[in-house]
């Protein structure tokens, strides 16, 4: 039985029911590649007597291959020369290790998001060419827009690439669901006025603290987005 008073049940039932479009993080939501940019990177790095370990690496997820080098590199007192050879060998590491896999029950939620005409788009920090080349051979026609690092001059933590996003999918701020799975995607998204869905593909639950909701897999996942959406 609630305990909630009529008035703040009825507050949340219309919060509920206003949210109307969703934006993804690509790297750790939309494809299980989070592993395979760590291998890459830790292979770089690994070169000049750098080892990372995956908390290092994914909790910077979100803010670009430029960022992320600059980053590591500094934290381990790499010069400018070589945090540029570094991220050079990353992409060709990258490129060795790629394969494109998707997590467990996540196609089928995206079709049942298609099905209910739910806008979608992708917010993601990774590079222009690589996440259109996917979204265009997998998912040709189920998302409105895609955001990336060329996209917006301030990427994540910031607020701008979801706001921009929310714009192409014509939706105001506070309508929209946002699914993350690293924290600075949430902290950007939270400071958009979104909800955020935290997923642990990629970190545990403690990392993923600012979110709204947090769960373990997509199926948890798609009921919540259903009792947001009123699907």
């Amino acid at each position: 039985m609630s305990c909630l008073p009529d008035t703040e049940k009825s507050v949340k039932i219309f919060e509920m029911k206003k949210k109307s479009g969703i934006l993804f993080d690509f790297d750790g939501v939309v494809v299980k590649s989070m592993e395979q940019h760590f291998e890459a990177w830790k292979s770089a790095f690994a070169e000049k007597n750098i080892y990372i370990t995956s908390d290092e690496f994914f909790v910077l997820e979100g803010q670009g291959i430029d960022t992320i080098s600059h980053i590591i590199g500094k934290k381990h007192g790499l010069s400018e020369n070589l945090v540029k050879e570094v991220k050079e060998r990353k992409v060709g590491h990258y490129n060795q290790y790629m394969t494109i896999e998707f997590y467990d029950y996540f196609l089928d939620m995206l079709e049942s998001l298609e099905n209910n005409n739910v806008p979608m788009g992708i917010v993601s920090g990774g590079t222009q060419d690589r996440v259109n080349k996917i979204i265009n051979k997998y998912f040709n026609s189920t998302f409105s827009c895609v955001i990336t690092s060329a996209d917006c001059e301030r990427g994540k933590p910031h607020p701008d690439p979801f706001l921009a996003g929310a714009r192409l999918i014509d939706k105001k701020p506070e309508s929209c669901i946002v699914i993350e799975n690293a924290p600075l995607g949430i902290q950007g998204a939270k400071e958009a006025g979104m909800t955020v869905i935290g997923i642990t593909s990629t970190l545990p639950e403690k990392y993923l603290h600012q979110a709204d909701y947090i769960f373990n897999n997509f199926k948890e996942v798609e009921l919540q987005l259903r009792k947001l959406l009123d699907i």
